[in-house]
């Protein structure tokens, strides 16, 4: 029965919902830019309880969509 328990590090690539300060750490932009971010809605966000978390897949798709637009 000793059972090792892996905990994922907050903001690990297997990590399915970020909070804010994860969220702009890894954009590297401002606190405010990411609520100007989810207020214009081009970034999600997941309400639990108090809690805003921001899935890893619409940061993916906000950096895949800025990064074509560049080519465009």
């Amino acid at each position: 029965m000793d059972e090792v328990i892996k905990k994922t590090p907050p903001g690990d690539e297997s990590t399915l919902l970020l909070t804010v300060r994860e969220a702009y750490m890894r954009l590297r932009i401002s606190k405010w830019k990411l609520y100007d971010l989810l207020r214009s809605h081009q970034l999600e966000a997941v309400k639990i309880g108090r809690r805003t978390l921001i899935p890893l897949r619409s940061i993916e798709a906000f950096v895949l969509k800025g990064w074509k637009e560049s080519f465009a």
